[in-house]
């Protein structure tokens, strides 16, 4: 897969409200809410990720960070947690499917789930073009906070059983020796997608304090 950087920027309007001069998406372009609950396991999910197109990077992540839960590409309005993270590449289908749910989002039209930020998933080793830089720039001010995560080539290599879980349990990792073998992929989840599912995982637990 791919990707990770941290940026802040909150809340739902009144349903049918929002923003003035927002621009809301279609009827036809918004995500379903759905009006059951997703999980019936225990414990439930502590946040929830909305691909907003296929091939976000739901699943992979989904995998990666245990307190997280697959939301099907829509608004887990029937769930006792409903805080989500909205998912999508960084190329211009991603950024523009992101655009429509945090319009949606800030719409109000989002069933009463709280919109904790959005996690942009690197499509490419190196640097965005121009105009996508742009784009990723103007798209992350709709969102609450900005989670980007980096290329990561190993896990193009990695089945999802294959994959490491990161837990709020676990221990801080350790600073690593300029001299110390690299950790097995397939054993240490990647530092920064740690770091992530960590911060999302804080936010979530204070979205839960306050509801």
């Amino acid at each position: 897969m791919a990707t990770a950087a941290l940026s802040a920027h909150g809340g739902d309007s009144p349903r049918g409200a929002g923003p003035v001069g927002l621009n809301i998406p279609q009827q036809h372009e918004q995500a379903p809410v759905w009006d059951h609950p997703l999980s019936a396991a225990t414990p439930h999910p502590a946040f929830w990720l909305v691909g907003a197109h296929g091939g976000a990077g739901v699943s992979t992540l989904a995998r990666t960070w245990a307190p997280a839960g697959d939301a099907q590409r829509g608004w887990p309005g029937g769930d006792r947690y409903s805080n989500v993270v909205v998912v999508a590449r960084t190329h211009r289908v991603g950024l523009q499917s992101a655009h429509v749910l945090l319009r949606q989002a800030a719409g109000g039209l989002i069933g009463g789930c709280t919109l904790l930020g959005l996690v942009a998933v690197a499509d490419h080793d190196g640097a965005l073009p121009k105009t996508l830089r742009r784009q990723l720039d103007l798209v992350e001010e709709l969102a609450p906070t900005a989670w980007r995560i980096p290329y990561i080539p190993v896990y193009r290599l990695l089945s999802l059983d294959q994959m490491p879980q990161w837990s709020p349990r676990d221990a801080a990792p350790e600073p690593s020796k300029r001299l110390a073998a690299k950790p097995d992929p397939a054993e240490v989840v990647h530092p920064e997608l740690a770091a992530i599912g960590s911060a999302i995982f804080a936010a979530a637990r204070t979205a839960a304090t306050r509801s």
